[in-house]
């Protein structure tokens, strides 16, 4: 068996070993990865929708292939309004902060601080605050910033559908941001998906024991590995609630990000 690398590891810890298992990992940037199966991606290098094709792992029934589509950034604009701005003292304050108002009152934040990834890959994009007033106080900005988050992992849920051609009607996340009750709702909301919960941040450990386990038949296969899987919240998508920003708002403002550094909105990799 050959082992993969350690994102991939946190995946497998998932349980994500079957076509359509999805997961995404929220730290100081955000990647979302699906189990494709034997069929190779049809596209070697990016796919139109820009996720990348990968081989999740490899044993002696094949190769099992996933895809992959990355956020730049995700936590790392909790550290910008902690450590920059000084809004608020943690990340972790984000949530009580976020919920002292009812909704962004209208501001929109566009998560791009190190440019768009998927599906855009504009180098040059960056973070865009909107819909700002008077009325505008720390909590309405750092609400718009977790809602600008999730709203990614939305764009990254969608490209990941159309690369895959597979339907992801369920995500499980994990990382530093995970933590965070308001923001896995907004994941769920944005994402129209049930969202489970990791009961553990980090395990890329784990995974590499799954694979180990397999290797030395503690585990008999890839069922048993599912089987182990156990969210510790399952968070269904409000439909009943008013969305601080549509999807459609939300598209509009990614196009206001897009282009600021036109030399590196050139590049493409």
């Amino acid at each position: 068996m050959v082992l993969p690398a350690t994102s991939r590891r946190h995946w497998l810890a998932r349980g994500c070993v079957r076509p359509g298992d999805a997961k995404a990992t929220f730290g100081t940037g955000a990647m979302l990865d699906v189990c494709i199966g034997p069929q190779r991606p049809g596209f070697t290098h990016r796919g139109e929708a820009g996720c990348f094709p990968m081989i999740a792992w490899r044993d002696g029934s094949g190769v099992t292939w996933g895809t992959e589509a990355v956020m730049l950034s995700a936590g790392t604009n909790l550290e910008w309004l902690v450590e920059d701005l000084g809004i608020i003292d943690s990340p972790e304050e984000s949530e009580s902060i976020a919920l002292s108002v009812a909704d962004t009152d209208g501001v929109v934040y566009v998560p791009a601080l190190l440019g768009l990834g998927t599906p855009h890959w504009d180098y040059g994009a960056r973070g865009t605050l909107l819909g700002v007033t008077r009325g505008t106080t720390a909590a309405h900005v750092v609400r718009a910033v977790l809602g600008g988050i999730a709203h990614r992992g939305a764009d990254l849920l969608e490209a990941a559908r159309s690369d895959s051609g597979l339907t992801l009607d369920r995500l499980r996340v994990d990382g530093g941001m995970a933590a965070n009750s308001l923001f896995v709702q907004m994941v769920a909301d944005t994402t129209g998906v049930p969202v489970e919960v990791s009961p553990r941040k980090e395990a890329t450990t784990l995974g590499a024991g799954y694979l180990a386990g397999l290797a030395i038949g503690t585990w008999s296969g890839w069922d048993d590995i599912a089987a182990a899987w156990a969210p510790s919240a399952v968070i269904e998508p409000d439909t009943g609630a008013q969305s601080d920003t549509s999807r459609q708002r939300w598209a509009e403002a990614i196009d206001r990000s897009k282009g600021w550094h036109e030399d590196l909105s050139a590049l493409d990799f």
